[in-house]
């Protein structure tokens, strides 16, 4: 077993020892999310706290992550470091766990502290009422441009990997955070391309993906018709892809 744990919380070692291991991970905690990885909740101490463990590794990606690549554990580990030096919000990382076996990566988790920061998939399927509404997306747009502004391209940008709050001090109103951090990439700066590229993941209603395209637009100087526009195309294209992809692994898999 490797193990990197947060300075602040070195206390926690022992707990995370001991809840890190496939046949005590996979009965004790709550879940909270499953799927192709599974996230519980945690609590030790009066303290929750999240573990992500990354399932279904290929053989391939076993041998790979053990010895070429860091783990997906390792690099959500760091890039929540990078994100919160570059003031971008997201759960504090706790620590990172390894398992290897005969050289080949078993098993790996993440573990960050607990966020009550909510879904931000209730304020873009045009269910609230429109001026509550407007004004999160408002607010999301400048943290998407601040996002890109960093040269942040988080590769998996849907909404359900933005979680927001409106219980904060901030002058909008609304506090960000984004999870599910693993696959992320760093730039010194971002064109307009990598960053329509990158919003066309955002998983949402097609009058909030426009609102929200027309919203960075006027913030980044862009015209907004022309982001739009750009926006759309992009996002047809990349809905098209991945069905295909669905497609072709469920043949695969038949």
């Amino acid at each position: 077993m490797r193990i990197i744990i947060n300075p602040r919380y070195d206390f926690y070692k022992d707990f995370i020892i001991r809840i890190c291991s496939p046949s005590r991970f996979s009965n004790n905690g709550k879940v909270l999310q499953t799927g192709r990885n599974t996230i519980k909740l945690f609590e030790t101490g009066g303290i929750k706290l999240v573990v992500k463990s990354y399932e279904h590794l290929t053989l391939f990606n076993r041998l790979v992550y053990g010895t070429l690549r860091k783990s997906k554990a390792e690099r959500a580990y760091l890039h929540a470091i990078k994100l919160q030096r570059l003031g971008i919000g997201t759960p504090e990382e706790i620590a990172f766990v390894e398992i290897r076996r005969y050289g080949l990566l078993r098993s790996c988790y993440f573990v960050s502290l607990y966020s009550d920061y909510q879904s931000l998939c209730s304020a873009t399927i045009d269910c609230m009422p429109n001026g509550e509404r407007y004004a999160i997306l408002d607010a999301l747009a400048k943290f998407l441009f601040k996002i890109h502004w960093a040269g942040v391209l988080h590769k998996d940008l849907n909404i359900g990997n933005i979680l927001y709050t409106d219980k904060c001090d901030t002058t909008e109103g609304f506090d960000f955070q984004v999870v599910d951090t693993n696959r992320m990439v760093f730039h010194s700066s971002l064109s307009t391309h990598q960053r329509i590229q990158n919003l066309r993941r955002l998983s949402c209603s097609i009058p909030s993906f426009l609102y929200i395209l027309k919203r960075y637009a006027t913030i980044a100087g862009i015209d907004p018709e022309s982001m739009q526009l750009n926006g759309v195309f992009a996002r047809l294209i990349f809905g098209y892809r991945q069905s295909r992809k669905r497609t072709i692994k469920a043949i695969l898999h038949s």
